[in-house]
């Protein structure tokens, strides 16, 4: 099944050495995690996940901020898409 979806190109593997990044797909809930992975797949991220990876932006951007106000901004804005990536978990499990 899946060597025909290759071949037909209705599926398309990862290149040779692309790194996967494993920590979205253990934050999100167990029942959902096949799902979301053939999603991630095909180029689609789910909303919950796109508020973890903005997160991740943000604190990558806090590395390397030398101004005091901003820092602070960038800070609160972490917090706050953690915050909204946990409530959107809970909500998924049902919570």
């Amino acid at each position: 099944m899946f060597d025909e979806a290759i071949a037909s190109g209705s599926l398309v593997p990862p290149a040779a050495g692309t790194t996967m990044d494993l920590e979205s797909y253990f934050q999100s809930p167990e029942e959902w995690r096949a799902g979301f992975a053939m999603l991630r797949g095909q180029g689609f991220t789910p909303p919950v996940i796109g508020l973890l990876k903005e997160a991740e932006e943000l604190e990558a951007s806090l590395a390397n901020c030398n101004d005091a106000a901003e820092r602070i901004r960038l800070r609160r804005s972490v917090s706050e898409l953690r915050a909204r990536f946990q409530m959107a978990l809970e909500r998924l499990r049902g919570g």
